[in-house]
């Protein structure tokens, strides 16, 4: 004998899609990158430089420079910094200093007498943070827990030396 098919098979539907919508974004929403309010980071100096390779094909970009306070805790490992639409992850130049290079298009060139030079930068889709101008966010470690902290880079005009 076929069954008649019911009536409630499609509010059941509805119901149950609607409880899975509810779900995925209560899910979702927990897993918003949330900016320190309070925090023992500390920066000394923060600011960003230029740079343009003196030879065609070079490449060009950005370089960003931090120094940590005295003050800032021990406990603390800085990871990368969102900035200009990409994420470039920092190095450690000594204790209190980090650096990183963000690579742009411009005077970047196929060129077989110059070694290409490698993109470390992260190209991203969306920053997870309303950052707008000279805004940056730095990603660190504090006690071995991921934080995000909004600073502003100065600009830095590079210095340049006579060839």
């Amino acid at each position: 004998m076929r069954r008649k098919p019911q009536n409630h098979s499609v509010f059941y539907y509805l119901v149950n899609s609607f409880i899975l919508f509810l779900l995925l974004t209560s899910i979702g929403c927990s897993n918003q990158l949330n900016l320190e309010k309070h925090t023992d980071l500390v920066f000394k100096e923060s600011y960003y430089q230029s740079w343009v390779s003196g030879v065609k094909g070079g490449g060009s970009g950005l370089i960003i420079f931090l120094t940590l306070g005295d003050s800032s805790s021990k406990n603390i490992q800085l990871e990368g910094i969102y900035f200009k639409d990409k994420y470039c992850k920092l190095t450690s130049k000594s204790d209190l200093k980090y650096q990183c290079t963000i690579l742009k298009n411009e005077n970047r060139e196929t060129n077989s007498f110059i070694k290409p030079i490698e993109n470390t930068t992260k190209e991203i889709e969306k920053i997870p943070f309303m950052i707008q101008g000279d805004e940056a966010v730095v990603e660190y470690l504090e006690n071995k827990k991921r934080r995000y902290l909004k600073i502003s880079l100065l600009w830095k005009k590079s210095e340049r030396v006579p060839m």
